[in-house]
Protein backbone atom coordinates (compact mmCIF):
# COMPACT_ATOMS: atom_id res chain seq x y z
CA UNK A 1 0.00 0.00 0.00
CA UNK A 2 1.07 3.57 -0.46
CA UNK A 3 2.87 4.59 2.59
CA UNK A 4 3.14 7.94 4.09
CA UNK A 5 6.36 9.73 5.58
CA UNK A 6 7.86 8.71 8.91
CA UNK A 7 10.27 9.56 11.89
CA UNK A 8 10.67 6.32 12.66
CA UNK A 9 13.04 3.40 11.09
CA UNK A 10 12.09 -0.12 11.92
CA UNK A 11 10.56 -3.30 10.50
CA UNK A 12 7.47 -2.23 9.94
CA UNK A 13 8.22 1.14 8.18
CA UNK A 14 6.27 0.26 4.88
CA UNK A 15 2.90 -0.16 6.68
CA UNK A 16 -0.25 2.15 7.79
CA UNK A 17 -2.11 1.60 9.95
CA UNK A 18 -5.82 2.80 11.76
CA UNK A 19 -5.92 2.56 15.07
CA UNK A 20 -9.94 2.82 16.58
CA UNK A 21 -9.08 0.50 19.66
CA UNK A 22 -10.13 1.60 23.03
CA UNK A 23 -8.68 0.31 26.67
CA UNK A 24 -5.52 -2.14 26.73
CA UNK A 25 -6.04 -3.42 23.01
CA UNK A 26 -3.96 0.34 22.61
CA UNK A 27 -0.96 -1.82 23.30
CA UNK A 28 -1.33 -3.33 19.65
CA UNK A 29 -1.06 -0.35 18.39
CA UNK A 30 1.84 0.70 20.40
CA UNK A 31 3.55 -2.08 19.25
CA UNK A 32 3.20 -1.43 16.10
CA UNK A 33 4.77 1.77 16.42
CA UNK A 34 7.28 0.75 18.18
CA UNK A 35 8.57 -1.59 15.18
CA UNK A 36 7.91 1.76 12.66
CA UNK A 37 4.75 1.54 11.07
CA UNK A 38 2.83 4.59 10.74
CA UNK A 39 0.09 4.42 12.84
CA UNK A 40 -2.63 6.80 12.98
CA UNK A 41 -4.84 6.89 16.42
CA UNK A 42 -8.60 8.04 15.65
CA UNK A 43 -10.55 8.90 18.29
CA UNK A 44 -14.07 10.74 18.50
CA UNK A 45 -13.66 14.78 18.39
CA UNK A 46 -14.88 14.33 22.64
CA UNK A 47 -11.64 12.24 22.83
CA UNK A 48 -11.27 8.37 23.71
CA UNK A 49 -12.83 6.49 26.42
CA UNK A 50 -9.09 5.41 27.15
CA UNK A 51 -8.14 8.59 28.37
CA UNK A 52 -10.80 8.38 31.13
CA UNK A 53 -8.33 5.77 32.36
CA UNK A 54 -5.88 6.19 35.71
CA UNK A 55 -3.62 6.36 36.83
CA UNK A 56 -3.30 10.56 36.42
CA UNK A 57 -1.24 13.62 36.20
CA UNK A 58 -1.90 16.81 36.25
CA UNK A 59 -0.36 18.64 32.94
CA UNK A 60 1.10 22.16 32.62
CA UNK A 61 -1.62 23.31 33.00
CA UNK A 62 -2.85 22.11 35.81
CA UNK A 63 -5.58 19.78 33.94
CA UNK A 64 -6.20 16.23 34.71
CA UNK A 65 -4.39 13.28 32.45
CA UNK A 66 -3.95 10.12 31.45
CA UNK A 67 -0.77 8.22 32.04
CA UNK A 68 -2.70 4.88 30.94
CA UNK A 69 -3.46 6.87 27.63
CA UNK A 70 0.37 8.64 27.55
CA UNK A 71 1.91 5.18 27.79
CA UNK A 72 -0.59 3.07 25.37
CA UNK A 73 -0.43 6.26 22.60
CA UNK A 74 2.83 7.01 21.75
CA UNK A 75 4.12 6.69 18.91
CA UNK A 76 0.94 7.17 16.82
CA UNK A 77 -0.15 10.15 14.78
CA UNK A 78 -3.20 11.96 16.47
CA UNK A 79 -6.60 12.56 14.64
CA UNK A 80 -10.10 12.99 15.86
CA UNK A 81 -12.87 11.70 13.54
CA UNK A 82 -17.10 11.11 13.98
CA UNK A 83 -17.82 8.27 12.74
CA UNK A 84 -21.96 8.80 13.77
CA UNK A 85 -21.83 11.02 10.63
CA UNK A 86 -22.32 10.02 6.81
CA UNK A 87 -19.53 13.01 6.35
CA UNK A 88 -17.10 11.25 8.84
CA UNK A 89 -17.90 7.67 7.50
CA UNK A 90 -17.31 8.85 4.11
CA UNK A 91 -13.60 10.55 5.29
CA UNK A 92 -13.04 7.51 6.70
CA UNK A 93 -13.09 5.29 4.12
CA UNK A 94 -10.81 7.24 2.37
CA UNK A 95 -8.49 6.21 4.90
CA UNK A 96 -9.30 3.08 4.64
CA UNK A 97 -8.23 3.43 0.77
CA UNK A 98 -4.58 4.41 1.66
CA UNK A 99 -4.20 1.95 5.15
CA UNK A 100 -2.82 -1.31 5.40
CA UNK A 101 -4.46 -2.24 8.21
CA UNK A 102 -7.13 -1.17 10.98
CA UNK A 103 -7.54 -2.13 14.53
CA UNK A 104 -10.27 -1.71 16.56
CA UNK A 105 -12.20 -3.51 19.82
CA UNK A 106 -16.31 -2.47 18.94
CA UNK A 107 -18.73 -4.51 19.95
CA UNK A 108 -19.06 -7.25 17.15
CA UNK A 109 -21.67 -5.90 14.13
CA UNK A 110 -20.75 -2.42 15.69
CA UNK A 111 -19.28 -1.14 12.00
CA UNK A 112 -21.34 -3.20 9.96
CA UNK A 113 -24.33 -1.18 11.41
CA UNK A 114 -22.87 1.77 10.36
CA UNK A 115 -21.90 -0.44 6.56
CA UNK A 116 -18.08 0.62 7.69
CA UNK A 117 -17.61 -2.88 8.46
CA UNK A 118 -15.10 -5.45 7.16
CA UNK A 119 -17.51 -6.73 3.99
CA UNK A 120 -17.48 -3.17 3.05
CA UNK A 121 -14.07 -2.08 4.00
CA UNK A 122 -12.30 -5.58 2.19
CA UNK A 123 -14.31 -4.72 -0.88
CA UNK A 124 -12.63 -1.03 -0.76
CA UNK A 125 -9.38 -2.13 0.25
CA UNK A 126 -8.94 -5.79 -1.42
CA UNK A 127 -5.41 -6.00 0.80
CA UNK A 128 -7.04 -4.64 3.89
CA UNK A 129 -6.39 -6.50 7.22
CA UNK A 130 -8.90 -5.85 10.14
CA UNK A 131 -7.53 -6.74 13.20
CA UNK A 132 -10.79 -6.90 15.95
CA UNK A 133 -10.19 -7.32 19.61
CA UNK A 134 -12.94 -8.10 22.03
CA UNK A 135 -13.89 -10.01 25.06
CA UNK A 136 -15.08 -13.07 23.39
CA UNK A 137 -14.33 -12.94 19.43
CA UNK A 138 -16.66 -11.82 17.06
CA UNK A 139 -18.33 -15.73 16.31
CA UNK A 140 -19.94 -18.19 19.26
CA UNK A 141 -23.10 -17.53 21.82
CA UNK A 142 -21.05 -15.05 23.72
CA UNK A 143 -19.87 -12.65 20.88
CA UNK A 144 -22.58 -10.15 21.78
CA UNK A 145 -21.62 -9.71 24.99
CA UNK A 146 -20.13 -6.92 26.97
CA UNK A 147 -17.42 -7.66 29.42
CA UNK A 148 -14.45 -6.28 32.01
CA UNK A 149 -11.68 -7.26 32.54
CA UNK A 150 -12.41 -9.44 35.91
CA UNK A 151 -14.98 -11.13 33.73
CA UNK A 152 -12.69 -11.86 30.44
CA UNK A 153 -9.97 -12.67 32.89
CA UNK A 154 -12.39 -15.43 35.01
CA UNK A 155 -13.55 -16.49 31.80
CA UNK A 156 -10.36 -17.86 30.68
CA UNK A 157 -9.46 -19.00 33.89
CA UNK A 158 -6.93 -16.86 35.34
CA UNK A 159 -7.93 -16.00 38.89
CA UNK A 160 -8.75 -20.03 39.56
CA UNK A 161 -4.91 -20.78 39.58
CA UNK A 162 -4.22 -17.30 40.93
CA UNK A 163 -4.34 -17.04 45.20
CA UNK A 164 -4.33 -19.35 47.97
CA UNK A 165 -6.01 -22.52 48.70
CA UNK A 166 -8.30 -21.56 51.17
CA UNK A 167 -9.68 -18.45 49.90
CA UNK A 168 -11.90 -17.87 47.03
CA UNK A 169 -9.90 -17.12 43.34
CA UNK A 170 -8.17 -13.88 43.33
CA UNK A 171 -7.92 -11.59 39.90
CA UNK A 172 -4.26 -9.67 39.14
CA UNK A 173 -4.25 -6.39 40.72
CA UNK A 174 -3.91 -4.67 37.61
CA UNK A 175 -6.09 -5.21 34.29
CA UNK A 176 -4.35 -8.36 32.42
CA UNK A 177 -7.47 -9.52 29.22
CA UNK A 178 -7.23 -7.02 27.17
CA UNK A 179 -3.29 -5.99 27.15
CA UNK A 180 -2.58 -9.88 26.59
CA UNK A 181 -5.58 -10.01 23.86
CA UNK A 182 -3.47 -6.27 22.52
CA UNK A 183 0.07 -8.31 22.30
CA UNK A 184 -1.65 -11.12 20.58
CA UNK A 185 -3.34 -9.20 18.18
CA UNK A 186 -0.37 -7.42 17.90
CA UNK A 187 1.60 -10.54 16.25
CA UNK A 188 -1.37 -11.49 14.31
CA UNK A 189 -1.61 -8.51 12.67
CA UNK A 190 2.13 -8.72 11.89
CA UNK A 191 1.52 -12.14 10.23
CA UNK A 192 -1.63 -11.24 8.27
CA UNK A 193 0.13 -8.10 6.89
CA UNK A 194 2.94 -10.31 6.02
CA UNK A 195 0.54 -12.61 4.21
CA UNK A 196 -0.81 -9.69 2.06
CA UNK A 197 1.95 -8.36 0.69
CA UNK A 198 2.66 -11.51 -0.43
CA UNK A 199 -0.71 -12.80 -1.73
CA UNK A 200 -2.47 -9.51 -2.62
CA UNK A 201 -5.27 -11.10 0.09
CA UNK A 202 -6.65 -8.83 2.95
CA UNK A 203 -8.44 -10.78 5.81
CA UNK A 204 -10.27 -10.52 9.40
CA UNK A 205 -7.73 -11.39 12.61
CA UNK A 206 -10.15 -11.96 15.17
CA UNK A 207 -8.68 -11.78 18.59
CA UNK A 208 -10.51 -13.19 22.04
CA UNK A 209 -9.82 -11.74 25.24
CA UNK A 210 -10.99 -14.95 26.75
CA UNK A 211 -8.94 -16.87 24.43
CA UNK A 212 -5.53 -14.65 24.77
CA UNK A 213 -5.93 -15.68 28.67
CA UNK A 214 -6.24 -19.12 28.24
CA UNK A 215 -3.55 -19.18 26.23
CA UNK A 216 -1.31 -17.54 29.04
CA UNK A 217 -1.76 -20.99 31.25
CA UNK A 218 -0.73 -23.21 29.08
CA UNK A 219 1.19 -25.33 31.43
CA UNK A 220 -2.26 -25.54 33.77
CA UNK A 221 -5.01 -26.14 30.85
CA UNK A 222 -3.92 -30.07 30.09
CA UNK A 223 -4.36 -31.18 33.85
CA UNK A 224 -7.31 -33.02 34.04
CA UNK A 225 -6.15 -34.41 31.34
CA UNK A 226 -2.76 -35.45 32.21
CA UNK A 227 -3.71 -35.53 36.31
CA UNK A 228 -7.15 -36.64 36.89
CA UNK A 229 -7.70 -33.78 38.69
CA UNK A 230 -7.82 -29.58 38.08
CA UNK A 231 -4.83 -26.94 39.38
CA UNK A 232 -5.17 -26.01 42.64
CA UNK A 233 -4.45 -22.58 43.77
CA UNK A 234 -0.98 -22.62 45.81
CA UNK A 235 -0.35 -18.83 46.84
CA UNK A 236 3.07 -18.88 48.16
CA UNK A 237 3.48 -22.38 47.79
CA UNK A 238 4.41 -24.87 45.24
CA UNK A 239 4.29 -28.57 45.39
CA UNK A 240 7.62 -30.31 45.90
CA UNK A 241 5.94 -33.82 46.09
CA UNK A 242 3.65 -34.82 48.78
CA UNK A 243 4.61 -31.57 50.72
CA UNK A 244 4.22 -27.46 49.89
CA UNK A 245 7.07 -25.87 49.29
CA UNK A 246 7.02 -22.11 50.31
CA UNK A 247 8.69 -19.80 46.99
CA UNK A 248 8.04 -16.25 48.08
CA UNK A 249 9.74 -16.03 51.21
CA UNK A 250 9.87 -12.06 52.70
CA UNK A 251 13.02 -10.25 53.72
CA UNK A 252 14.06 -7.12 55.55
CA UNK A 253 12.72 -5.15 52.39
CA UNK A 254 10.16 -6.90 50.75
CA UNK A 255 9.90 -10.57 49.62
CA UNK A 256 12.22 -13.02 47.34
CA UNK A 257 11.08 -16.04 45.04
CA UNK A 258 12.77 -19.31 45.44
CA UNK A 259 12.76 -22.47 43.69
CA UNK A 260 14.28 -24.84 46.65
CA UNK A 261 15.91 -26.99 44.53
CA UNK A 262 18.89 -29.29 46.31
CA UNK A 263 21.55 -26.85 45.05
CA UNK A 264 19.96 -24.05 45.91
CA UNK A 265 19.14 -25.33 49.52
CA UNK A 266 22.67 -26.51 49.76
CA UNK A 267 24.01 -22.98 48.96
CA UNK A 268 21.50 -21.79 52.00
CA UNK A 269 23.17 -24.03 54.79
CA UNK A 270 26.41 -22.95 53.27
CA UNK A 271 25.76 -19.04 54.07
CA UNK A 272 23.54 -19.49 56.97
CA UNK A 273 26.73 -21.56 58.35
CA UNK A 274 29.03 -18.75 57.84
CA UNK A 275 26.78 -16.05 59.75
CA UNK A 276 25.18 -18.08 62.59
CA UNK A 277 25.50 -21.45 64.31
CA UNK A 278 22.53 -23.56 62.79
CA UNK A 279 21.02 -26.74 63.97
CA UNK A 280 24.07 -29.65 63.60
CA UNK A 281 21.13 -31.90 62.54
CA UNK A 282 20.75 -29.88 59.21
CA UNK A 283 24.19 -30.52 58.26
CA UNK A 284 23.11 -34.41 58.11
CA UNK A 285 20.91 -34.27 56.26
CA UNK A 286 21.65 -35.58 52.86
CA UNK A 287 20.10 -33.25 50.41
CA UNK A 288 21.06 -35.41 46.78
CA UNK A 289 19.43 -38.55 48.19
CA UNK A 290 15.74 -37.23 48.88
CA UNK A 291 13.20 -38.53 46.79
CA UNK A 292 10.27 -36.59 47.55
CA UNK A 293 7.23 -37.72 44.97
CA UNK A 294 3.51 -37.08 45.22
CA UNK A 295 2.84 -40.61 46.95
CA UNK A 296 5.64 -39.88 49.51
CA UNK A 297 4.82 -39.58 53.04
CA UNK A 298 4.25 -36.07 54.30
CA UNK A 299 5.15 -36.85 57.15
CA UNK A 300 8.26 -39.18 56.25
CA UNK A 301 12.00 -38.59 57.19
CA UNK A 302 12.30 -36.57 54.07
CA UNK A 303 9.23 -34.22 54.16
CA UNK A 304 10.00 -32.88 57.91
CA UNK A 305 14.16 -32.40 56.79
CA UNK A 306 12.69 -30.51 53.76
CA UNK A 307 10.22 -28.10 56.40
CA UNK A 308 13.07 -27.66 59.06
CA UNK A 309 15.42 -26.24 56.65
CA UNK A 310 13.01 -24.14 54.85
CA UNK A 311 11.70 -22.29 58.33
CA UNK A 312 15.43 -22.13 59.03
CA UNK A 313 15.78 -19.98 55.86
CA UNK A 314 12.95 -18.12 56.54
CA UNK A 315 14.02 -17.21 59.92
CA UNK A 316 17.73 -15.86 58.07
CA UNK A 317 16.08 -14.05 55.02
CA UNK A 318 14.10 -11.94 57.67
CA UNK A 319 17.51 -9.84 58.49
CA UNK A 320 18.31 -9.66 54.76
CA UNK A 321 17.69 -6.98 52.05
CA UNK A 322 16.81 -7.99 48.34
CA UNK A 323 20.09 -7.04 47.10
CA UNK A 324 22.29 -8.54 49.42
CA UNK A 325 20.03 -11.78 48.76
CA UNK A 326 20.38 -11.42 45.20
CA UNK A 327 23.71 -10.52 45.22
CA UNK A 328 24.74 -14.41 46.73
CA UNK A 329 22.09 -16.18 44.77
CA UNK A 330 24.21 -14.82 41.62
CA UNK A 331 27.86 -15.55 43.24
CA UNK A 332 26.22 -18.84 44.89
CA UNK A 333 24.29 -19.54 41.54
CA UNK A 334 20.98 -20.20 43.63
CA UNK A 335 17.65 -20.11 42.30
CA UNK A 336 16.72 -17.21 44.08
CA UNK A 337 15.43 -13.77 43.06
CA UNK A 338 13.90 -10.66 44.63
CA UNK A 339 9.93 -9.84 43.89
CA UNK A 340 10.89 -6.52 42.28
CA UNK A 341 8.60 -3.23 43.32
CA UNK A 342 8.12 -0.66 40.17
CA UNK A 343 10.39 1.22 41.57
CA UNK A 344 13.36 -1.53 41.82
CA UNK A 345 12.31 -2.42 37.92
CA UNK A 346 12.81 1.83 37.08
CA UNK A 347 16.27 1.70 38.91
CA UNK A 348 17.60 -2.12 37.39
CA UNK A 349 20.77 -1.97 36.37
CA UNK A 350 20.10 -4.77 33.64
CA UNK A 351 16.92 -2.29 32.03
CA UNK A 352 19.82 -0.02 32.00
CA UNK A 353 22.15 -1.88 30.34
CA UNK A 354 19.55 -2.25 27.22
CA UNK A 355 18.16 1.15 27.40
CA UNK A 356 14.64 0.03 28.21
CA UNK A 357 13.80 3.38 29.71
CA UNK A 358 13.07 6.39 27.25
CA UNK A 359 12.55 9.76 28.29
CA UNK A 360 10.68 11.97 25.32
CA UNK A 361 9.41 15.39 25.95
CA UNK A 362 5.88 15.78 26.19
CA UNK A 363 4.36 19.22 25.40
CA UNK A 364 1.10 18.38 27.51
CA UNK A 365 2.99 17.89 30.81
CA UNK A 366 5.90 20.45 29.67
CA UNK A 367 8.58 17.93 30.26
CA UNK A 368 10.25 14.80 30.16
CA UNK A 369 8.27 11.54 30.78
CA UNK A 370 9.78 7.89 31.18
CA UNK A 371 8.39 5.84 28.78
CA UNK A 372 9.07 1.95 28.35
CA UNK A 373 11.58 1.69 25.47
CA UNK A 374 12.24 -1.35 22.89
CA UNK A 375 10.90 -4.58 24.42
CA UNK A 376 12.93 -6.09 21.49
CA UNK A 377 16.88 -5.90 20.15
CA UNK A 378 16.69 -6.17 16.41
CA UNK A 379 19.95 -5.51 14.98
CA UNK A 380 19.11 -4.25 11.39
CA UNK A 381 15.96 -2.20 12.52
CA UNK A 382 16.38 -1.55 15.49
CA UNK A 383 12.94 -0.11 17.92
CA UNK A 384 12.14 3.25 19.12
CA UNK A 385 9.99 5.18 20.80
CA UNK A 386 10.04 8.98 19.20
CA UNK A 387 6.93 10.84 20.13
CA UNK A 388 4.79 11.09 22.81
CA UNK A 389 0.70 10.27 23.06
CA UNK A 390 -0.65 13.59 21.33
CA UNK A 391 -3.51 15.63 22.47
CA UNK A 392 -7.38 14.68 20.44
CA UNK A 393 -6.84 15.94 16.92
CA UNK A 394 -3.66 17.34 17.24
CA UNK A 395 -2.16 16.30 13.81
CA UNK A 396 -5.27 16.50 12.03
CA UNK A 397 -4.14 18.93 9.08
CA UNK A 398 -0.88 16.91 8.70
CA UNK A 399 -3.00 13.59 8.84
CA UNK A 400 -5.78 14.38 6.61
CA UNK A 401 -3.50 16.26 4.39
CA UNK A 402 -1.13 13.36 3.88
CA UNK A 403 -4.60 11.12 2.77
CA UNK A 404 -5.15 13.97 0.32
CA UNK A 405 -8.03 15.30 2.09
CA UNK A 406 -7.48 18.96 1.08
CA UNK A 407 -8.02 22.26 3.40
CA UNK A 408 -11.02 23.53 2.22
CA UNK A 409 -12.92 19.98 2.99
CA UNK A 410 -10.86 20.39 6.58
CA UNK A 411 -12.19 23.40 7.09
CA UNK A 412 -15.83 22.36 6.29
CA UNK A 413 -15.02 19.38 8.66
CA UNK A 414 -14.28 21.09 11.35
CA UNK A 415 -17.11 23.64 11.11
CA UNK A 416 -19.12 20.61 10.95
CA UNK A 417 -18.11 19.62 14.36
CA UNK A 418 -16.74 15.73 12.12
CA UNK A 419 -13.57 16.54 13.44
Amino acid sequence: MESLSLPNQGALLPYTILDLSEGGHNICGRLLGDMGARVVRIEPPGGSQTRLRGPFALDSSGNIKSLYWAAYNSNKKGISLSLDTEAGRQIFLRLVDRSDAILESFQPGYLDSLNIGFATLIKRNPQLVHTTMTPFGSTGPYAGFVSTDLISSSMGGMPFVSGDEDRPPVRISFPQAELVAGSQAFGATVAALRHSRNNKSGQHVDVSEQISVIWTLMNATPFPKLHGTDVTRAGAFRKRGPIDARHVFKCADGYVSMNAQARTLKGFIEWMSEETEIEKEILSFNIDKWDLKPDSDPNGKEAIEFKTIEKSIEKFLLNKTKNEIFERALSSRLLVAPCNTVEDIRKSPQLDARSFWIDIYHPEFGKDITHLGPYIKMSETPLRVYSPSSSVGSDNEEVFIDFGINRTEIDELKRQEII
